[in-house]
């Protein structure tokens, strides 16, 4: 029987896509590499790079974290934004920014939106700011959603972010219903996480009777579910990612089994629990084109699609309820990391925090 999460993507393929741009607003405060946003759309030979606070700003770029090349500038600004363009389309930039000509202080970013046109939920983990303020290692955890609508050229870019392996929390049965595509010589591990969604027919039912409860509380019962009985999977999980390899981990939209295991990892790796959240919430902004017409084809063939909205979004409720589970029943997020997912958390952040 067909998951729900499987006529989404039948919509989609019927609706064609349009990305949607990763506007990250910053806020005031915080350390100076919140003050930059990068981003570039799918197939753009250019990047736009935002600047949130006064000064002069100097870019230098490369092709990875750790290949900029310092010995001489992409652009010396005190505006507030400058477009980096005529690069490789295929290619991913990562730039070492420095504020005031202050090298003691500066940083590096990248896109977090991966620009590619098949997959927009798809995102590096890098940049984030843990707590003891540290960083994310750039281009090291990706999560995303399916990969069956990747195009060449995504492939081609994706092969640029030198994965290690591919991660796939998805069943044979969705695997089968839109196989993934990504670059040759890439590692597939599957670890099947059960998603906790419903059957077509059950959903449909939930349309036509109108069973606005049903649609608020499925995705609350779905994180439920993860903490509580799929910790083996997790387990097996993390002791991947303690190789400190290049890992994109991914399941069929990129919110849910995939959203959870991120909090999971930035947890152990010391954010805190609002800036969790507040990347929890970044599904709803990469995704909010095909959600929206999602919801407008169910309207047109005469269901309520306003209902569908939250099992097509994440909330804070639903993330929420996890952590709320991990605080009561099993002693903290730390306690749960170390003692029901084996995460050995100390060596994790030796792997991927800079």
């Amino acid at each position: 029987m067909k998951r729900f999460y499987n006529l989404i993507i039948v919509f989609s393929m019927i609706i064609p896509f349009s990305a949607c741009d990763d506007n990250n607003d910053i806020e005031e405060g915080g350390t100076i590499d919140s003050y930059v946003s990068v981003t570039r759309a799918p197939g753009a030979d250019s990047y736009t790079i935002k600047f949130s606070k006064n000064g002069e700003w100097t870019v230098f770029m490369g092709t990875s974290p750790d290949n900029i090349d310092m010995s001489e500038s992409v652009a010396v600004t005190s505006e507030d934004s400058v477009v980096i363009s005529g690069l490789n389309t295929t290619q991913r930039y990562y730039f070492y920014i420095e504020f005031n000509a202050n090298a003691e202080e500066g940083f590096v970013k990248s896109e977090t939106q991966i620009a590619i046109e098949g997959q927009r939920n798809f995102a590096d983990l890098g940049g984030i700011t843990t707590m003891e303020g540290r960083h994310v290692r750039w281009g090291k955890l990706y999560r995303s959603g399916e990969l069956s609508g990747l195009t060449d050229n995504d492939v081609e870019y994706m092969a640029g972010l030198n994965l290690d392996a591919i991660i796939d929390f998805r069943f044979q049965e969705e695997k089968d219903e839109a196989p993934d595509r990504f670059p040759d010589g890439v590692d597939t591990i599957p670890i099947p996480v059960v998603d906790g969604s419903y059957d077509l027919e059950t959903i449909t039912r939930w349309l036509i009777t109108g069973d606005k409860e049903a649609f608020d509380t499925m995705l609350i019962h779905v994180n439920k579910i993860l903490v509580t009985q799929e910790q083996e999977k997790f387990k097996e999980f993390f002791d991947h990612l303690e190789s400190g390899k290049t890992y994109l981990y991914h399941c069929t939209k990129g919110k849910d089994r995939a959203g959870f295991a991120t909090a999971m990892i930035l947890s152990a790796l010391g954010v805190d629990r609002e800036t969790i959240i507040d990347n929890y919430l970044k599904s709803n902004e990469y995704l909010s084109a095909v959600t929206e017409q999602t919801i407008q084809y169910v309207i047109s063939k005469g269901y309520d699609g306003e209902l569908l909205r939250p099992i097509l979004e994440v909330r804070p409720e639903y993330i929420q309820t996890a952590f709320d589970i991990v605080d009561s029943e099993y002693g903290g997020v730390e306690n749960y990391l170390r003692n029901n997912l084996g995460v050995d958390i100390e060596k994790l952040k030796d792997m991927y925090l800079e």
